[in-house]
C-alpha cells in the first residue's frame, strides 16, 4: 500500500466525489463546494476541468491510439445539499444521470444510473458518513445488479479516509470480488495538499493511479503560506441589506467588509495591509466597528492607511494604522461635523398650506421642518448633545492613536480645519507624502494586491448550516406593508423601507426553523408607522420567547427604529449610534387655502359628523382636535409601556429620557437603552454565548434582489412609502442625520 485509492481517496465515490474529479463518478458533484479546478489523472491521461459559474465540467482522455472526450453539467444545485448532474463520455457512448444528498450534516447519499444499461446493472447507490470527527469519512458503494431477473445489492467497495494532519490524509479501501465478498483486494495510499496542488495517488493488486488537481480555491493544507502584503479598499456604498454587484456579481453589504478585514485578522500568512480609503458611505457608527477591526489587524501586523482625500471620518479610519500616507496633491480636509435641518414652514405659508400637528415630547423635533424657520431650542439642546458625545469619542481616540494632546487635536479642527499634506504632516496628522505606488512600494506589494476572501474547500463533505444564527438587516424607513427598495430618492423617508407585514413574516418562520439558534436583529431606521412598528414588535417580543435575539444598532436606531428593539434579549450599539427618540407624532396638511388659490374647491357628503376628520380639504375642530391629541398620546403610552416592560424600567424612568430626545450610545447605556457597546460581529458573539453554541453558520437576510429581478420589480409598494406613511394616525420617525465637514 503507497499511496491514495481510485474509489473513496481520490474522492471518486459516489457520495462524496465533488468539483472536477466528479465527473467521473457522480455528475451532481460538479456543482457541490463548486470551485473553478483542473484535474489530470495518470491512467491515459485523463484531464478534466471545472467551469462552476457555468455549470459545466469538460474532460479530455488522450489514449495511444485515439482521444476521447467526456463532459457532464449539474444545473439544479440546492445549498450544497441536494444536486443532478448529468454526463457523457464518447468513450463507450454512455449516459449518466446522478443525484447527491446530503440530509444531514455529516452523511451524504449519491446515486448514478446509466443508459444504455450496461453490465447487467442499472443503478450505483453511495453512503458516505463522518462518525461525529470531520477528519474521518467511512464510504460504501454498490451496484443494483438486475441480471437473470433478480435484484442483487454487490459491494463494490468499503473505504476509509483519515486526515491525519491538514492537508495530509492516508486512505485504506477493501474491493471485494463480485462473487465473493471474502476474496478481495485491499488499496491504500496518501495525499497531500498544497492548498491549491493537491497531488495524490493509489496502488494495490496490480494497479495504481496518480491525481494532480489545481483548484481556484485552496484546500487545507499543512504548509504555511508565505507572508504576504495585502491591500483593502473601503470604498462606496456598505449597505446593511445584502445587494449585488453587477449583473451577476457577488452579494455586498456591510457585514462582508467586516467579515473579510476578520478574515485577514485572522490569516497569519499576512503581515502587512495596506488599507486603501476611497470615497465611501460608512457611516460613523460603521466606521467606529471597522476601525476597531483595524486596530486588531495592527496589534500583529504592519498596517499602513492611505488617502487620497482624508475627511473627517477617514481621518477616524486611518488613525488606527502605524502609517498614514496622502499624495502630495491630496489634502487632509478636518473642520468638524454638523447636523443640518431643512425647513419648510415659509414655503408653507406662501402655499397658504397649514399643517396641524400633534406630538408629544418637546424634543420630537421631525415636525418641526412644517412649524418653524429655524432649530428650536429643545432641538438644538439635544444635536448638539449628542454632537458633543460624537466628538469626545472620536477626538479622542484620534488624539490618542496619532500622539497628540485632545486639547491641541480640537484646536486644530477650529483654527484651521483644511490641511495640505505637508502642514497635516507638520500637525502629526499623518506620516508621510507618498504616491500610492510609493506606499505600495513600502509595503512590498507588487501589481494590484489582490486580498483573499477567505474562503476555502471545507474539509471532507461537512455541509454548514447547523446550527445557525440568522443575522437580520432590518434598513430604512418603517411602513404597513411590504418592505421595499427604491431604485430612486424619495423625500422625508428612505429609499429602502421596512415592511411590517414582509418583517413579521419572515420572524415567524425563524421562530419556527428549528435550526436557527438565534437571531441578529441589524436595525439601520429612523423609524416610521406606529402600527407598523407596533406589529414588528409583537413579532419580534415573539421569537424572544423562542431563541435569543439580539439587536446590533447600525448607524441610527432611533423612534419607530428603537420600538423596534426593545424586546430584543440583549440590545447592542455602538458609541456613537443614534438612538432613543422615544417620541410620537401626528399630521395632517389643510390644502383648502392652497387650492382656493387654484380655484379649486371641495363639496362634500358625508354620514358621521366626523367622517372627513383627517382629510386635507379642511382643518381639525376643536373636539376632532382634542381627540386627536388623545389618540396621540395614547400612542406614546403604548411606546413608554413597551419599552419599560422590555427594559425593566417603570414608565416614569422611559418618560423621563423619552419626550423623542435622541442619544449617542455612548450614552445609551448609561441610561439604560442598552446593554453593552458593540457592532454587528459582537453581536454574533453575544448571540451565540446566549444560544450556547460554539459552532454556527451565519445566515444573511433577506436574501439581494437579483439584477432581473430588479428590472421586473414593479409594485405600489417600491415607490409610494411617503404616502403610505403620511396616511398613518401616528408616527415614530426621526429624521435626523449626521454629516461630515467633507
Amino acid at each position: 500500500m503507497v499511496f491514495s485509492i481510485l474509489i473513496a481517496f481520490v474522492n471518486l465515490s459516489i457520495a462524496t466525489s465533488e468539483r472536477s474529479r466528479a465527473l467521473y463518478a457522480n455528475p451532481a458533484g460538479l456543482s457541490i463546494h463548486s470551485s473553478p479546478e483542473i484535474s489530470i489523472r495518470t491512467e491515459d491521461f485523463w484531464t478534466s476541468v471545472n467551469i462552476p459559474f457555468l455549470g459545466l465540467t469538460g474532460g479530455v482522455r488522450f489514449m495511444s491510439d485515439s482521444m476521447e472526450f467526456m463532459t457532464g453539467t449539474s444545473p439544479i444545485r440546492i445549498k450544497d445539499r441536494f444536486a443532478i448532474g448529468y454526463s457523457y463520455s464518447s468513450w463507450n457512448d454512455k449516459h449518466t444521470l446522478g443525484i447527491m444528498a446530503r440530509p444531514l450534516k455529516w452523511s451524504s447519499i449519491g446515486a448514478t444510473t446509466n443508459f444504455p444499461s450496461r453490465d447487467g446493472y442499472d443503478f450505483n447507490l453511495g453512503f458516505a458518513l463522518i462518525p461525529g470527527w470531520n477528519r474521518l469519512i467511512l464510504t460504501s458503494d454498490f451496484l443494483i445488479d438486475r441480471e437473470n431477473h433478480k435484484v442483487d445489492f454487490i459491494v463494490k467497495n468499503l473505504s476509509g479516509i483519515l486526515e491525519l494532519l491538514d492537508g495530509v490524509k492516508l486512505s485504506i479501501s477493501y474491493l471485494p470480488d463480485r462473487n465473493d465478498f471474502k476474496n478481495g483486494e485491499f488499496y491504500g495510499g496518501l495525499e497531500l495538499s498544497l492548498g491549491n496542488l493537491i497531488f495524490g495517488g493509489y496502488a494495490g493488486g496490480n494497479e495504481n493511479e496518480g491525481i494532480i488537481t489545481a483548484s481556484f480555491i485552496p484546500y487545507p493544507t499543512i504548509f504555511r503560506e508565505k507572508p504576504k502584503s495585502v491591500i483593502v479598499e473601503i470604498k462606496g456604498n456598505y449597505p446593511e441589506v445584502p445587494t449585488l454587484k453587477g449583473l451577476v456579481g457577488e452579494e455586498h453589504s456591510f457585514y462582508y467588509l467586516l467579515n473579510l478585514l476578520d478574515y485577514i485578522k485572522k490569516n497569519k500568512s499576512i503581515d502587512t495591509v495596506l488599507v486603501y480609503i476611497k470615497r465611501n458611505s460608512l457611516g460613523l457608527a460603521q466606521a467606529e466597528e471597522v476601525r476597531k477591526l483595524l486596530l486588531e489587524i495592527a496589534k500583529d501586523k504592519f498596517l499602513i492607511a492611505y488617502s487620497d482625500e482624508m475627511g473627517f471620518r477617514d481621518l477616524y479610519l486611518a488613525s488606527s494604522a502605524e502609517l498614514i500616507s496622502v499624495p502630495p496633491s491630496g489634502e487632509v480636509f478636518f473642520p468638524g461635523l454638523y447636523m443640518s435641518k431643512m425647513y419648510l414652514k415659509g414655503a408653507l405659508d406662501k402655499l397658504d398650506i397649514k399643517p396641524e400637528i400633534e406630538r408629544v415630547g418637546r424634543y420630537k423635533s421631525a415636525v418641526e421642518m412644517f412649524t418653524k424657520k429655524k432649530m428650536s431650542k429643545s432641538d438644538r439642546e439635544q444635536l448638539q448633545k449628542f454632537l458633543s458625545d460624537l466628538v469626545d469619542e472620536v477626538v479622542k481616540n484620534i488624539a490618542s492613536s496619532r500622539g497628540i494632546r485632545e486639547n491641541a487635536l480640537k484646536s486644530l479642527v477650529d483654527s484651521l480645519g483644511y490641511f495640505i499634506p505637508e502642514m497635516a504632516k507638520d500637525e502629526g496628522l499623518i506620516d508621510t507624502v507618498l504616491y500610492f505606488d510609493q506606499v505600495k512600494k513600502l509595503a512590498g506589494i507588487k501589481g494590484k494586491g489582490k486580498v483573499l476572501r477567505g474562503k476555502r474547500i471545507p474539509r471532507g463533505f461537512v455541509v454548514e448550516g447547523a446550527p445557525k444564527i440568522v443575522v437580520l438587516a432590518l434598513e430604512g424607513s418603517i411602513v404597513v406593508g411590504k418592505s421595499s427598495r427604491s431604485p430612486i430618492p424619495i423625500p422625508f423617508v428612505d429609499s429602502k423601507t421596512i415592511g411590517s407585514e414582509t418583517t413579521v413574516e419572515l420572524l415567524e418562520k425563524l421562530r419556527k426553523d428549528k435550526s436557527v439558534k438565534a437571531v441578529v436583529l441589524r436595525v439601520d431606521s429612523p423609524g416610521g408607522s406606529g402600527l407598523a412598528s407596533d406589529l414588528i414588535y409583537r413579532a419580534v417580543l415573539e421569537l424572544t420567547k423562542e431563541k435569543p435575539v439580539i439587536i446590533s444598532m447600525g448607524n441610527l436606531a432611533a423612534s419607530g427604529g428603537y420600538y423596534i428593539s426593545a424586546p430584543g434579549t440583549k440590545i447592542l450599539a455602538d458609541k456613537t449610534s443614534l438612538t432613543g427618540s422615544i417620541g410620537i407624532f401626528g399630521l395632517k396638511f389643510v390644502t383648502e387655502g392652497f387650492y382656493n388659490k387654484l380655484g379649486i374647491t371641495y363639496d362634500v357628503v358625508k354620514w358621521g359628523k366626523h367622517a372627513d376628520a383627517l382629510d386635507s380639504h379642511r382643518p381639525f375642530t376643536h373636539y376632532e382636535r382634542e381627540m386627536y391629541a388623545k389618540i396621540i398620546r395614547h400612542g406614546y403610552e403604548q411606546f413608554l409601556e413597551r419599552v419599560a416592560r422590555s427594559r425593566a424600567l417603570t414608565t416614569e424612568e422611559v418618560d423621563s429620557i423619552g419626550m423623542g430626545r435622541i442619544w449617542s450610545g455612548l450614552t445609551a447605556k448609561k441610561i439604560s437603552l442598552i446593554d453593552q457597546y458593540g457592532g454587528l460581529l459582537d453581536a454574533i458573539k453575544v448571540a451565540a454565548k446566549e444560544a450556547g453554541i460554539k459552532r454556527y453558520n451565519i445566515v444573511l437576510l433577506p436574501k439581494p434582489i437579483k439584477f432581473f429581478e430588479r428590472l421586473l420589480l414593479i409594485d405600489e409598494d417600491l415607490y409610494l412609502p411617503i404616502f403610505k406613511m403620511l396616511s398613518e394616525p401616528y408616527l415614530y420617525y426621526e429624521p435626523a442625520r449626521l454629516n461630515f465637514g467633507d
